[in-house]
């Protein structure tokens, strides 16, 4: 049967929506509307349907309520209230008791509080399809499978057997149809047939009947097509601004793409309709263990019980939070307790195999998954979890299983049809193995890439094995993915990922490092670099069984990388410092997955790293290994660091702050003391100039107001009733910046100030720069001030720069290979330098090290035919013929065109024989 849903013709209505729905978007706007929208304005076509002049009052109440614009005075019945009390889920409303309200009304709302039994009893010979829907929800939750289809039977023939023009039965029979897809599975033409009864409804039948949009965005969310489904709930909420399923909804999808300021923005519109509603705080607890944070979920989730103690969807994520806390005992309880309330229900088992799956527990995992799919094995969703854990687990065969099993119960499910068509294909794919790793690849031009890899991948296991004294039960998988799109596929559905490669534990997924269009390739990396930091998270992972804190993980991988710090990390971490804008050990493990500002990220992978720097100095390289033993017990973080340290996270965080302080000296980031700051220095300027030191002044004054303002509104009493601590707590986000009109530092007094302070780095750059400036351009008269500068903020790139401008093009230039070789040991992304310390050391005859430069410079761009070039040329002079032949054959498949580098294959065979 030819589609005729939202799938087919979904493009060629969606700007007619926009236009007909969006009001408040101008109509010019060009980017789409954010995910959670901050306030949605109810659609002109619902405002002037309410507005008809020909409406009662009685009717017009009756819309403004369906449409979530009703207002206190509308809610004159016990239906009404009944109808609000239920979107808000606020159960303690009198009118959810009230016999008047009608049953199915009345069993909605038992229903959604768990108490399923009460719903059954409620509807009993009501034949309604509403009533069947709600009773077939009801059995499903209780594990009656077998009376759930039986309260299916009339309702879905009806649907499917009957015409009727009535939007409700269509909506309420179409959710009928997906519970007996959950339970019995669902034939290709049950989804088409559902897809198109709802675009009939909200296409031809009433335009405004936002419940079967609503039911089309559940619709597609459940097949992973997140884009149509938001745009579905985006119309949703334009029909109906306080639709909180809708709301929920749009929170959901959010959080399966991480997302979790979009979370809590919905949340908070769910807390708008009710403070207390239970949707927010699921919501919230969900997003709490996906950042493995159980204890916080848990604050949410057993105050929501203590209201609702009969709700499943908490019950299940008690017994996830206790999955991931490590606690047997208690997961078995939490299990018990919802088998107690729905024996045979599977939702427990499934809520739990996701979020061990997502905290890379693949055993307990799949175990969890496995009992779901034995007690309802016509649900996809836990099979379609068990095949994207088993495919990040590098069990291939166990997750083509999974997921064909899922082809033919969901073969609607974008997520699980796009990776098993990658699993298929790298089915495909052809394999090297090493004593520690196998290398998989699509066979073609990587194959370039392939042949630099087994000797540094064995000898980044020494490195990285040795440090951690530890390693994995089995070898690596390496699979070199051939684009970007290979890449997403592959490490669909993971946290944390925001990156050209990513380490599942036993598999490391990399892009390859290659030029071309932006969508396919990322451009070239130092690929070694990239996967010694994965490997580390592949060593941790395993050493911890996965339950290393993922800041940690983070930490010990760049610490891994062992390359020196990029001059913008510096300069990063010594404003944040100096902002006191560090992260606390409580906030760094959210800044990775839910960063509150742009930078936030960056900071913390930096941060973090620098934490285990100083741990390494001050406590020992063993202290991390031992603090790893710990969290492979099961230890918590707060006890762990305490214990393999001797000393209480908070003592370590002062510790290290005050180290930190140290080492920015060192960097020449902060002028040493007794210097002052070139903030300081510049502020004795501006309180000297009468026009400066007045906006200072203002400046000044208006902080402080804004401070006492503040102060006044958030704790409602003046501020000298607080200590200085908790005004500082309450009003340091707040403060506006101190303005600091430009000045401008005068030669004179430039010079002046660097009399007295000689070996001030700010001082000393502003003077180069000058000079440099003044002469229009480096040259050697400023090779001693270069070097003074150098001296002073060693992680500084430019004055290694300069230098290597001034000898390169002198007669000495071997004097520039010390500062090529600062630049080049700094460089992920460039082969530039390398290559030029190749070129250099090669015409002072040093073939040893020209050949090592040419190696890295490969290393970076592989694919790039004219370092190949290079390195076969000094690998021949070094004697090397094995690598000169892999660089003349990987030119022969990068430049297929040229004869002559099959000539040179032949003439390296022979000369090798």
């Amino acid at each position: 049967m030819k589609t005729s849903g939202r799938l087919s013709t979904h493009a060629s209505r969606s700007a007619a929506a926009a236009v007909l729905l969006w009001v408040a978007i101008p109509a010019a706007a060009q980017s789409p509307p954010p995910l959670v929208p901050a306030r949605v304005s109810l659609s002109a076509t619902a405002q002037r349907a309410i507005d008809a002049e020909w409406l009662t009052d009685d009717e017009r109440r009756q819309l403004r309520l369906f449409h979530g614009v009703w207002d206190e005075r509308d809610l004159d019945t016990p239906v009404r209230r009944a109808v609000a009390a239920l979107n808000a889920w606020d159960f303690d409303d009198e009118s959810l008791s009230d016999e008047s309200v009608p049953a199915p009304l009345r069993a909605e709302a038992f229903l959604r509080r768990g108490e399923l039994d009460r719903a059954t009893r409620l509807l009993a010979g009501d034949r309604s399809i509403r009533a069947g829907r709600i009773l077939a929800e009801a059995y499903e939750g209780l594990g009656a499978y077998d009376a759930a289809l039986a309260a299916l039977r009339d309702p879905v023939q009806r649907l499917l057997e009957t015409s009727t023009d009535d939007p409700a039965e269509i909506t309420d029979g179409v959710r009928a149809v997906v519970v007996r897809a959950r339970i019995q599975g669902q034939p290709a033409r049950d989804y088409q047939a559902m897809i198109t009864a709802l675009a009939r409804v909200h296409r031809q039948i009433d335009r405004l009947y936002w419940p079967a949009l609503l039911a089309e965005a559940a619709l597609l969310a459940e097949k992973d097509n997140a884009r149509e489904a938001i745009t579905a709930l985006h119309e949703t909420l334009a029909l109906n601004p306080r639709c909180a399923e809708a709301w929920h909804a749009l929170g959901r999808i959010a959080l399966d793409r991480f997302d979790f300021s979009a979370v809590r923005a919905a949340a908070d519109r769910l807390r708008r309709l009710n403070p207390q509603h239970p949707l927010a705080d699921l919501l919230l607890a969900r997003s709490r263990l996906v950042q493995d944070d159980p204890d916080g979920a848990m604050d949410l989730l057993v105050p929501l019980l203590e209201r609702l103690p009969r709700l499943r969807p908490a019950l299940a994520l008690i017994a996830a939070a206790q999955a991931i806390r490590y606690d047997d005992v208690a997961l078995q309880a939490a299990l018990a307790r919802h088998d107690e309330l729905s024996p045979g229900s599977a939702l427990a088992w499934y809520t739990v195999g996701r979020h061990l799956s997502l905290n890379r527990q693949y055993g307990a995992a799949a175990d969890a998954l496995n009992e779901a799919i034995r007690r309802q094995p016509a649900w996809p969703a836990p099979q379609i979890e068990l095949g994207l854990m088993e495919l990040q687990s590098g069990r291939d065969g166990a997750a083509i299983a999974a997921l064909e099993r899922v082809s033919t119960l969901d073969p609607y499910n974008r997520r699980a049809a796009n990776s098993l068509v990658l699993l298929r294909e790298l089915a495909a794919y052809a394999t090297v193995e090493t004593e520690h790793f196998i290398i998989r690849y699509r066979p073609g031009i990587d194959e370039v890439m392939v042949a630099l890899m087994p000797e540094p991948l064995e000898r980044i296991h020494a490195i990285v094995a040795g440090r951690f004294r530890h390693e994995p039960d089995r070898k690596t998988v390496i699979e070199l993915m051939p684009d970007h799109k290979n890449f997403a596929v592959r490490i669909t559905g993971m946290p944390w990922i925001h990156t050209i490669a990513a380490s599942t534990g036993p598999v490391i997924a990399i892009q390859v490092p290659r030029e071309g269009p932006p969508s396919l390739h990322h451009g070239p990396f130092d690929w070694v670099r990239v996967i010694q930091h994965e490997y580390t998270h592949t060593i941790n992972l395993s050493q911890t069984r996965n339950r290393i804190p993922h800041w940690l993980t983070e930490a010990a991988a760049v610490s891994m990388e062992r390359a020196p710090r990029g001059y913008d990390t510096c300069r990063q971490l010594a404003a944040a410092y100096q902002a006191q804008e560090l992260f606390d050990l409580d906030e760094i493990k959210w800044a990775f997955v839910r960063p509150k500002r742009p930078g936030d990220r960056a900071l913390a992978y930096a941060q973090a790293h620098w934490m285990v720097e100083f741990m390494n100095q001050r406590f020992g390289e063993s202290a991390l290994v031992r603090l790893l033993g710990l969290y492979f017990e099961g230890v918590r973080e707060r006890q762990a660091m305490a214990h393999a340290l001797s000393v209480p996270r908070e003592e370590f965080y002062q510790a290290f702050l005050a180290w930190a302080g140290g080492q920015l000296v060192e960097w020449g980031l902060v002028a040493p003391p007794p210097m002052p700051s070139i903030e300081e220095l510049q502020d004795a300027v501006r309180w000297a100039d009468p026009q400066l030191s007045a906006a200072m002044a203002a400046s000044r004054k208006a902080r402080l107001d804004a401070i006492c303002r503040t102060l006044v509104r958030r704790i409602g009493r003046p501020a000298t009733s607080r200590t200085t601590a908790e005004r500082t707590a309450l009003t340091a986000d707040l403060w506006p910046e101190l303005i600091r009109p430009p000045v401008e530092i005068d030669d004179a007094t430039l010079e002046q100030w660097l009399q007295e302070y000689p070996g001030h780095p700010d001082l000393l750059e502003m003077h180069l720069r000058r000079e440099i400036a003044a002469r229009g351009g480096v040259d050697q008269t400023h090779i001693d001030l270069l070097q003074r500068y150098a001296r002073a903020r060693p992680v500084d790139p430019y004055p290694h720069k300069k230098l290597v401008q001034i000898w390169r093009d002198s007669d000495t230039p071997r004097k520039a290979i010390e500062h090529l070789q600062e630049l080049n040991t700094r460089e992920q992304n460039s082969p530039v330098f390398a290559y030029e310390l190749a070129r250099l050391h090669r015409s002072m005859g040093d073939t040893a090290m020209a050949l090592h430069e040419a190696t890295r410079a490969v290393q970076i761009s592989p694919y790039d035919a004219d370092y190949r070039e290079q390195a076969a040329a000094i690998a021949i002079e070094s004697g090397r013929f094995d690598l000169a032949r892999m660089h003349i054959l990987a030119m022969t498949l990068l430049e297929p065109g040229q004869t002559r580098h099959r000539t040179r294959l032949e003439a390296i065979d022979k000369l090798m024989e």
